[in-house]
């Protein structure tokens, strides 16, 4: 009984944000008030001191992990939520939420002073910062982290959205009821006297089917080069498993700008906030993650003391095209992109096994790059969708809840931190500092106290509206 209570506490009170009222209700259904005391205010001690032990439980693993830099990736961003807004700093490759605070502003000096500390407390160093295009955070990048700041591809793919694909939506719309306004009419005409009636509305249908298989064509042109704008962004070419570098991917998404502009043009669909302006200074940041990537790969290589010329051939343009793609393929969960993932990998594989460098190899050496190549493949980051994510989240939940207090959101990071799981079972924790953690849910039942006993409710009292009781004189 004590282990049911807690669970509801912390799986829908805390972390689904369901009020103390709503789950005395619950618990009263099922009838356990007979045996412990289950009222909202009861209940509500219990919520916050377990919101209490929460961050203790993280200060206590973070004191525990071994002192040592690690280099991450990150992404970061604010969300904003009624009178207050939410800095959010997350390690893109494990999720681990880094800084998740609220505060008064969003300058440079706040995320400063606030991240500053908190990534020398754990030993980070920020080797590429992911973000949108806000100054604070480019400089945040620039000149806090002192790394480069990488262009988030979520956000450019948006902004060439909203400028072109609710129009190009709209006119395939207006075509598709053109074609059912015509096919209407034409049905209508029975009488076959009437040929010149009919020859005109049969030429109107025509007309209104080739508008709509134009407008089809439009739209499927756009949706592929949006589309295209992450598959250019890669360290690896789509095509032919060839090496990507900062020049070739500007040079792709120039052409994927060009057509844009086109379908503008034909479209009649005027650019009035400098969309395509926005769009192209943004290229030198989105290709620079890819040779920010390729220069870990060295860096790494050299700390390895990989001499052997072929052998370094062999990792780069033969083993990582395989584990990268492997592992994209895994991670994305929309049909269009695996597909060309799926394809992109298994000429990958082929190419791994025709190679003869790979049956030189012993087994054992093989399965130490593969680690290393499994840890580089996800190293590479080229956008901050975790972190909208985790925004999205906390939005749905100040939304359908009573807000969100500070001692709140520090929970809730605990929780995305050392409660959530992924397929494989590891915490964001885990997969940061490659340690084992004690489940957060067991600590937390160990730490609490023990439920309270129910309180003698008082007698019903039932007033008679007939009955007159004696006033003394």
């Amino acid at each position: 009984m004590r282990l049911l209570v807690f669970a509801a506490v912390y799986l829908f009170g805390i972390k689904s944000g369901v009020g103390a009222e709503t789950l005395s209700q619950f618990f009263k259904m099922i009838r356990i008030d007979t045996h412990i005391g289950v009222s909202p205010s009861a209940l509500r001690t219990q919520i916050n001191k377990m919101e209490e032990l929460l961050p203790q439980f993280q200060d206590e693993c973070e004191k525990n992990v071994d002192k040592q830099t690690r280099k991450v990736v990150v992404g970061l961003d604010e969300t904003f939520f009624g009178d207050f807004l939410i800095l959010v700093l997350m390690d893109l490759n494990s999720g681990y939420l880094l800084l998740e605070t609220i505060t008064e502003d969003r300058c440079y000096d706040t995320w400063y002073e606030k991240t500053k500390p908190r990534l020398e407390g754990l030993g980070i160093t920020v080797n590429h910062a992911i973000s949108d295009r806000a100054r604070a955070l480019i400089k945040m990048a620039v000149t806090g982290f002192e790394c480069e700041s990488g262009a988030d591809v979520f956000h450019a793919q948006q902004d060439v959205s909203r400028w072109l694909g609710a129009s190009i939506g709209r006119g395939a719309s207006r075509a598709e009821k053109q074609l059912e306004k015509a096919k209407e009419k034409e049905s209508k005409i029975k009488d076959s006297t009437k040929e010149t009636r009919v020859t005109t509305l049969k030429e109107q249908r025509a007309e209104a089917e080739t508008e709509l298989k134009e407008a089809k064509e439009v739209q499927a042109e756009y949706h592929a080069n949006l589309q295209g704008i992450a598959d250019e962004v890669h360290p690896f070419s789509l095509a032919d498993n060839g090496i990507n570098d900062a020049e070739k991917v500007k040079e792709k998404l120039e052409l994927r700008a060009q057509t844009f502009e086109n379908i503008a043009e034909k479209q009649a669909i005027l650019d009035k906030r400098k969309v395509m302006n926005k769009f192209r200074n943004q290229f030198e940041s989105l290709a620079v993650s890819i040779d920010f990537w390729w220069l870990w790969v060295d860096e790494t290589l050299q700390n390895l003391a990989v001499e052997d010329a072929e052998l370094e051939g062999w990792l780069k343009t033969t083993l990582l095209p395989v584990v990268y793609w492997h592992h994209k393929m895994q991670q994305t969960k929309h049909r269009c992109p695996k597909e060309k993932y799926c394809q992109a990998w298994e000429q990958a594989s082929i190419s791994i096994k025709e190679h003869p460098f790979s049956a030189v190899l012993a087994e054992a050496e093989i399965a130490h790059w593969l680690a290393w190549a499994t840890n580089m493949a996800r190293q590479f980051q080229r956008s901050s969708s975790a972190v909208e994510g985790r925004n999205g989240c906390l939005s749905q939940l100040y939304h359908n809840g009573r807000g969100l207090s500070e001692k709140r959101l520090k929970s809730l990071t605990v929780i995305h931190n050392y409660g959530l799981k992924r397929a494989d079972g590891t915490t964001a924790a885990t997969r940061l500092f490659g340690v084992e953690f004690p489940d957060l849910f067991s600590w937390l039942i160990d730490k609490m106290e023990e439920l309270p006993l129910p309180r003698k409710s008082r007698e019903r009292i039932i007033s008679n509206p007939l009955s007159l009781s004696g006033v003394p004189c």
